[in-house]
């Protein structure tokens, strides 16, 4: 065990320093995306070779995580970017504390599968979410260029 989770730490410092660097919108775009394929293949794949392949990927691609909505709270917040990082750090909180209950609830009251299937499906949201902000930032910012004003 201390062993998976020594690659899981390394695999996610990898992912802070590949996502550093980048767009927030394209990486937590990129990273959304992937840990929904992670979480769909947690639940049918069996096996340890899967599963500690997939709990490397995980820490890769959940590494580029906290650095990319970082930059994203503070690029959106510019003016105030403690209260940004003080409102990310209790909305990671929360999200762990309801991952952590309805997870548990998925698992009792359906199946094990129930909660990384559910976890993907809550992905796949917030990629969508992530996509649908980009797309809208991007017309904001061609909007303003189209009128003569400074993007």
């Amino acid at each position: 065990m201390s062993t998976l989770l020594l690659g899981y730490g390394v695999a996610g410092v990898a992912g802070n320093f590949l996502a550093g660097a980048r767009d927030a919108y394209r990486t937590l775009l990129v990273v959304s995306a992937c840990l929904t394929v992670i979480l769909a293949l947690i639940a049918v794949l069996p096996g340890p070779v899967a599963g500690t392949t997939l709990l490397l990927a995980w820490g890769l691609a959940y590494g580029g995580v906290s650095v990319s909505v970082q930059g994203w709270m503070t690029k959106a917040a510019p003016e105030a970017p403690e209260a940004a990082s003080s409102l990310m750090v209790a909305v990671f909180n929360l999200a762990i504390a309801a991952g952590a209950l309805f997870g548990g609830l998925a698992v009792d009251g359906i199946a094990a599968p129930a909660a990384p299937l559910g976890g993907a499906a809550l992905m796949l949201a917030a990629a969508c979410t992530v996509w649908a902000t980009a797309v809208r930032r991007t017309d904001r910012r061609d909007e303003k260029t189209d009128t003569g004003h400074p993007a």
